[in-house]
């Protein structure tokens, strides 16, 4: 697999666990947040974090928007 599948995979499995925490599907905006980084690295941080926040849904969509102009 290459690091371009194997990013996407871990991307799509952020975004399920979102998608669980939130109980909603998340906007694009929100998935987008979470597709623009690629680096292994960030998405361990980010997994770690999202993971985290289980119980914690309006933290979670605050974190997933903080890069929106909204």
């Amino acid at each position: 697999m290459s690091n371009e599948a194997a990013a996407r995979k871990w991307q799509n499995a952020i975004i399920g666990d979102c998608e669980l925490i939130l109980r909603r599907e998340l906007t694009f905006e929100e998935a987008e947040f979470i597709r623009a980084r690629g680096g292994f690295m960030a998405l361990e941080m980010i997994q770690d974090y999202v993971r985290g926040m289980k119980g914690k849904p309006a933290e979670l969509q605050a974190y997933l928007r903080s890069e929106s102009d909204d």
